[in-house]
């Protein structure tokens, strides 16, 4: 392996359902250095099993990129979750119960000891996107950036100066974003492929299985497609202006597989911005997959 300097360097790693990804990123050009290794990660897998398989992940990265040494090693986990001590508190989600109450850092630490890691951070994975584009991505150059991920939920994440906002007057608690009320419902409810399921369904009596089914047909001129993404652009609209005015972001940053239609959305939700008085740039993510794995890993610096 390369000499180097191991505080140059550090493993992201993204914690999915089925797999988990992990790189080395150096934490001066926000590179990857090697390639992303993808492992497959058993979510209802007892402890043993899913220790040795984050353990296999994030060597096989360090390995693969040739650097001697890292920092440590961050985790963009899902949760519930205990991010400042690295341990699992989910629940009920169908997905890691069996890990539930582990101490996931320490149970690393002693896998890992003889890798060269020592230091693990872990993060949300929305507040990982949020890191990640703000730091080599969409968002890279602002003073202030918003981050929302839409899918099966609404993630959410607020950097200021290359740090998360979790606390304070200016962002809801824990920067989460996704059970704030929202047309007699939430946030997490009103933005996610639920509602856009159901809502085509509504219109046409037709049932779709996402944002790009819908999407698909928006590009045949499927006319109800378009209004649907056209509400959906101004009700997020609705939604954002405030959130956004409030902690006076500079960029507002889209991930997830719905912002893959922003070109249906997109305009009618920067006119709803524009109309409220916000003034905030609508970006697209730009690292797609890899922010996590550069916001996880941003934590070491």
């Amino acid at each position: 392996m390369m000499e180097q300097n191991r505080a140059r360097y550090a493993v992201g790693v993204d914690v999915g359902g089925s797999h988990s990804c992990a790189a080395v990123i150096d934490l001066l050009s926000g590179n990857t250095v090697g390639s992303p290794c993808i492992s497959p990660l058993d979510s209802k897998a007892g402890a043993g099993e899913i220790v040795s398989s984050l353990t296999g992940n994030i060597a096989a990265a360090i390995e693969s990129s040739g650097v001697d040494s890292v920092e440590g090693a961050g985790l963009a986990f899902p949760g519930p979750f205990d991010y400042v001590h690295g341990i699992s508190t989910v629940q009920g989600v169908g997905k890691y119960d069996r890990i539930y109450g582990l101490d996931v850092a320490s149970c690393l630490f002693s896998t890992l000891y003889d890798h060269g890691v020592r230091d693990f951070r872990f993060v949300n994975d929305a507040s990982a996107f949020a890191l990640g584009e703000f730091a080599a991505g969409a968002a890279k150059g602002a003073g202030r950036a918003v981050a929302l991920t839409l899918g099966t939920g609404v993630g959410s994440g607020f950097v200021a100066e290359g740090k998360l906002v979790e606390g304070g007057d200016e962002v809801p608690a824990y920067g989460w974003v996704y059970h704030l009320p929202f047309e007699g419902g939430i946030v997490d409810e009103a933005f996610s492929t639920r509602w856009i399921c159901g809502r085509y369904a509504e219109l046409t009596g037709t049932e779709v299985s996402g944002a790009k089914d819908v999407a698909d047909r928006c590009a045949c001129g499927d006319d109800k497609a378009l209004t649907l993404f056209r509400e959906y652009g101004e009700r997020l609209a609705s939604f954002a202006a405030p959130v956004l005015m409030r902690f006076k972001a500079d960029v507002l940053v889209l991930g997830g597989n719905i912002s893959r239609a922003y070109g249906y959305f997109g305009p009618e939700l920067e006119k709803g911005l524009s109309e409220s008085g916000c003034s905030t740039d609508v970006r697209t993510s730009v690292l797609l997959d890899k922010a996590a794995l550069y916001g996880a890993a941003s934590l070491l610096v």
